[in-house]
C-alpha cells in the first residue's frame, strides 16, 4: 500500500494515525532536486535497505523528487507521502523551515507558490553570481547549471563550482570564508511568510509541520537563554495552525526531543521524526545545538 496525498479515502486523521505509527520511518529526505546529492530512487533504495517502512521526500520548495519517489517507493514495496520543505520567514525568525505531507501537488495555489519561490530564487541566484563575479571569482551560469542539470540552484552549487575551480576546498570552506563576505552575505534570499507556507499546504489538503525548532538557536545563544524564545516560536506557530513538530531530528539531543515531544502532546499536535539526510558525504555537523 502506498500512502501518498490525501484525498477522500484517505483522511488527514489516516495520515497522522501513518505517520505516528510504530512503523520504522524517515519523514525529512533531500535528493539532487534540491541541496541533496542522490536521486530519488536512490535515496529511498538506501532507506529501504536499512529496514525502514515509512519514508518521504522533503525537497526545498520543489516536489518534483517527491513525485518521483512515489514510483519507486511502489517498486520498493515501502509506504509513502508526498513530502516538501519550504524556507519561510516570520517577524520571530529567519529560515524557519515549514515541512508538508500528504498536500495534492497538482494544487493549483501550491504549483503557484513554487512558481513565486522559483522566481524570487533565480533572481537571488543571478545576484549572487554577478557578486561573486565582482569579486573576482570567475564563475558562469553554465558551471553552475551543470552541478545537476539545473534541477536545483542554491549556495550549495556555487560552493560545488568554487571547489572545482580551486577557490576552496569544501564547501564548509566556501561558507565560512567566502559567503560570509559583507557584500555577499548582504544577498539574501527572499521567502514567503510562514503563515503563508502554513496556509498553502493547508489549501492543497496537507500536514503543516516545523521543520528541526532547534536550529532556531543562534550561535551566541546559552540553551537557557533559547529556550524562552523557542516557546514563544512555537506559540505562534501554533496561532498559524501547524499541525506538528518535528520532535526528532539530528538537531535535538534527547533532552531536548523529549521537551518539544512534550510541547506537542500538551497541544494535540502530531510529533515526526527525520534524518534530513543531504549525502553520504556531506554530514552536517549538529552540535552546536546540543551545547549547554
Amino acid at each position: 500500500m502506498i500512502s501518498f496525498k490525501i484525498n477522500e479515502n484517505f483522511s488527514k486523521d489516516d495520515l497522522r494515525a501513518l505517520i505516528e505509527s510504530d512503523l520504522k520511518k524517515d519523514l525529512h529526505l533531500h535528493t539532487l532536486y534540491s541541496d541533496g546529492a542522490l536521486t530519488p530512487k536512490e535515496v529511498l533504495k538506501m532507506r529501504a535497505d536499512e529496514g525502514y517502512e515509512l519514508l518521504a521526500i522533503t525537497d526545498h520548495d520543489g516536489v518534483e523528487g517527491s513525485v518521483y519517489g512515489e514510483k519507486y517507493a511502489e517498486e520498493l514495496g515501502v509506504k509513502y507521502i508526498s513530502g516538501i520543505e519550504f524556507d519561510s520567514e516570520d517577524e520571530l525568525g529567519k529560515d524557519i523551515h515549514m515541512l508538508g505531507y500528504g498536500f495534492d501537488p497538482d494544487h493549483p495555489a501550491f504549483n503557484l507558490a513554487i512558481g513565486k519561490i522559483l522566481k524570487q530564487r533565480n533572481d537571488r541566484n543571478n545576484r549572487f553570481l554577478k557578486a561573486l563575479n565582482d569579486k573576482g571569482y570567475d564563475i558562469s551560469y553554465d558551471e553552475l547549471y551543470a552541478v545537476n542539470e539545473g534541477r536545483f540552484m542554491g549556495k550549495p552549487t556555487f560552493a560545488s563550482v568554487l571547489i572545482k575551480k580551486g577557490f576552496v576546498k569544501s564547501h564548509s570552506e566556501a561558507f565560512n570564508t567566502i559567503f560570509r563576505d559583507p557584500e555577499i552575505r548582504s544577498i539574501k534570499k527572499e521567502t514567503l511568510h510562514t503563515k503563508e507556507v502554513v496556509d498553502i499546504i493547508h489549501a492543497a489538503g496537507g500536514l503543516a509541520v516545523m521543520a528541526h525548532p532547534m536550529e532556531q538557536r543562534h550561535l551566541d545563544e546559552t540553551f537557557e537563554e533559547f529556550k524562552p524564545r523557542m516557546y514563544e516560536i512555537l506559540d505562534r506557530m501554533l496561532c498559524y495552525g501547524i499541525d506538528g513538530i518535528e520532535c526528532h531530528h539530528p538537531s535535538a539531543d534527547p533532552v531536548q526531543q523529549e521537551m518539544l515531544v512534550e510541547f506537542a502532546n500538551e497541544h494535540g499536535l502530531m510529533i515526526t521524526r527525520g534524518s534530513d539526510f543531504h549525502s553520504y558525504a556531506s554530514r552536517r555537523d549538529f552540535s552546536r545545538y546540543h551545547r549547554p
